[in-house]
């Protein structure tokens, strides 16, 4: 986890993906245009169930403030297994 982010008063490391183009990367498609970020689970409290519950979650990471779309994944985890993935959309 490279990044600092904060949401609702809580920090957590977090590992931030923003491409700056289109290009497909083994079996997965960056997406210039979504920024995404995954967090451990059990960091962040709540978060998760706020953004499946359709709440305004906003995360602030590298100084730029992000609206949380979507969790990703069988059971909004990640393919590890360990992580949730957030789609984002900066605002």
């Amino acid at each position: 986890m490279g990044y600092d982010a904060e949401c609702r008063g809580m920090t957590a490391r977090v590992l931030f993906n923003q491409p700056s183009k289109n290009e497909k990367v083994a079996d997965y498609e960056y997406s210039y245009d979504r920024p995404t970020l995954e967090f451990k689970i059990g960091n962040w409290p709540g978060i998760r169930e706020a953004i499946d519950a359709k709440e305004n979650v906003i995360i602030n990471v590298r100084s730029k403030e992000y609206l949380a779309l979507r969790i990703d994944g069988e059971r909004n985890a990640a393919r590890d297994g360990e992580t949730y993935l957030v789609y984002l959309q900066e605002i």
